[in-house]
C-alpha cells in the first residue's frame, strides 16, 4: 500500500534492481547506491521550477525607483513588496510540509507552479500598489510550497550515499533565479516598462511548468532498504516524530543562523559598509558582494560533490562554518580592496556547503523517508525567520558598537553554538 508520496507500507531488501549492494550490520552500504534511471532529468525539471520562485522574488529589486514612480508607493510601503515573500515562507513552511505529504510531490509542484503563474500574471496586470501587493503574495504562496517539495523529491530520488550532489546542484536555484531576473530587469524596463520582466516571469513559468511535466516520474518506492518504513505504521503522527528529534532542532538552528548571517546579514549590509566606511563606488561595491552569490553557482555542487565522495556531511558542514567564520571575522572591518576580494571569494565558494549538508543531513537524522517533508518545513521556518531577522538587526549595533564590534557580536557567537550543537548533539547520527 502507497502513500501520496509513493511509500510503500512494507518494504524488504532485495537482491538486484535499484539496491544491487548489501547492507551490513550497521545498515550502510558497502558501497554506493546506483542512481534509479531518469533520476538526473527529473532534477532538471524539477530544479527548472525552482528556479522560478527567486525569479519572481527578485525581479523588482533593480527596478524599485520605477516601480515607485509608476504606481506612487512611498518607500515605506515599498518594502512590504520584497519582505512579503519571506513571510509567506515562513507562515507556509509547515502547512506546505502537510500538503506535500497528502498530495504528493507532482501535485505540490503543480500547486506552487501554479500560484507562481496567477501572481505574476496579476503583477504583469497590475497598475497600482494594492493589486501589486496581492500578486505578491500569491507569488510568495508559490515560493512557500518549492521551499519544501524541492529537497523532498530529490531524497525520494537519490540514495543517500549520492544525494548530497543533487542537492548541491539545486541550491543553485536562488544565484541562477536572481540573478538572471536582476539582470534582465533594467534592460526589459527601459525599453518596454517595468511590467516587461513580469510577462517575462510568466513566460518562464509557464515553459518551466511544460518541462516539468514531460521530465517528472513518481520516485520509485521502498528503493533504498536502509529507509525505516513509514511512521504511520508505528501509529504515530509525522510531525510529532520530527519535533522529538533532537537532532532536527539542531539543523533548525543550523539553517537559522545560516539565514540569519549569510543570506540576511551579508547582502543587506556589507555592500553599504563597503560604500559608506571603504569610499567603494556603489558599482565596485555591489560587484565585490555579487560574487557571493555568483560563486555559489559553483561552490555547492562542489560541496555536494565532496560530500558524496567521502561521505561526510559533518566535515563538508564545518568546513563551510570555518569560510564563514573568517569571513566575519574582517568582512566588517577590512579596507583593503584586495582583501574585500579575497573574502568575497572565500565565502561565495564555500558558503553553500552549510546548506548543502544541513539538507542532505536530514534523512540521516529523521531515519524515514515519510519525516522528511515535515523535517523540510520545520527548517523553512527557521530559514524564513532568519532571513528577516538578519535583513535589520546588524542596523541596530551599527551605532553603539560600530561595523566590526557589532558584526561579531551579531553573528559570531551564534554561529560557534551552532557548531558546538552540531558536534555534541548529532554526533551518533551525523558524520
Amino acid at each position: 500500500m502507497n502513500n501520496a508520496l509513493g511509500f510503500s507500507k512494507y518494504t524488504s531488501i532485495k537482491k538486484g534492481g535499484l539496491m544491487e549492494t548489501a547492507i551490513d550490520q550497521r545498515g550502510k552500504a558497502s558501497e554506493k547506491e546506483p542512481v534509479p534511471k531518469g533520476a538526473w532529468l527529473v532534477l532538471f525539471g524539477v530544479w527548472l521550477v525552482t528556479c522560478a520562485a527567486p525569479m519572481n522574488m527578485f525581479k523588482p529589486t533593480t527596478i524599485s525607483p520605477e516601480i515607485m514612480a509608476a504606481l506612487s508607493i512611498p518607500p515605506t510601503s515599498y518594502g512590504w513588496i520584497m519582505s512579503v515573500f519571506s513571510i509567506m515562507g515562513l507562515i507556509l513552511a509547515m502547512p506546505a510540509s502537510g500538503i506535500v505529504y497528502r498530495l504528493g510531490i507532482k501535485k505540490t509542484f503543480l500547486v506552487s507552479i501554479g500560484s507562481m503563474t496567477l501572481g505574476t500574471l496579476l503583477g504583469a496586470l497590475a497598475n497600482d500598489y494594492i493589486l501589486l501587493l496581492v500578486s505578491r503574495v500569491i507569488e510568495g504562496t508559490g515560493m512557500g510550497f518549492m521551499a519544501v517539495a524541492t529537497p523532498t523529491a530529490i531524497s525520494l530520488w537519490f540514495p543517500p550515499s549520492r544525494r548530497a550532489l543533487p542537492l548541491g546542484i539545486y541550491q543553485t536555484w536562488l544565484p541562477v533565479g536572481s540573478l538572471l531576473t536582476m539582470n534582465l530587469a533594467p534592460i526589459l524596463t527601459a525599453s518596454f516598462g517595468w511590467h516587461a520582466i513580469w510577462w517575462f516571469c510568466l513566460g518562464f513559468c509557464i515553459c518551466a511548468c511544460v518541462v516539468f511535466l514531460a521530465t517528472w516520474k513518481e520516485p520509485p518506492a521502498g528503493a533504498f532498504a536502509e529507509e525505516a518504513a513509514p511512521a504511520g505504521e508505528s501509529g504515530k503522527l509525522p510531525l510529532s516524530q520530527v519535533l522529538r528529534n533532537p537532532s532536527v532542532w539542531v539543523l533548525c538552528l543550523v539553517f537559522l543562523v545560516f539565514a540569519f548571517t549569510c543570506a540576511g546579514t551579508t547582502p543587506s549590509f556589507w555592500p553599504l559598509y563597503m560604500r559608506t566606511e571603504v569610499g567603494l563606488d556603489p558599482s565596485t561595491a555591489a560587484f565585490i558582494a555579487s560574487l557571493c552569490t555568483i560563486l555559489g553557482l559553483a561552490g555547492a555542487p562542489l560541496g555536494g560533490w565532496l560530500a558524496d565522495r567521502i561521505g561526510r556531511l559533518k566535515v563538508v558542514m564545518m568546513i563551510g562554518w570555518a569560510a564563514v567564520v573568517f569571513y566575519f571575522c574582517f568582512a566588517f572591518s577590512a579596507t583593503s580592496i584586495p582583501f574585500l576580494f579575497v573574502l568575497a571569494v572565500v565565502n561565495g565558494l564555500l558558503q553553500g556547503w552549510i546548506p548543502v549538508a544541513t539538507t542532505a543531513s536530514v534523512l540521516k537524522v529523521v531515519g524515514d523517508k515519510s519525516l522528511v517533508p515535515f523535517s523540510m518545513g520545520l527548517l523553512n521556518v527557521f530559514r524564513n525567520g532568519g532571513n528577516i531577522l538578519g535583513g535589520m538587526a546588524l542596523a541596530y549595533v551599527i551605532d553603539p558598537f560600530g561595523w566590526a564590534m557589532g558584526s561579531w557580536m551579531l553573528c559570531l557567537p551564534p554561529i560557534f553554538v551552532a557548531i558546538v550543537l552540531v558536534m555534541v548533539v548529532t554526533r551518533k547520527v551525523l558524520k
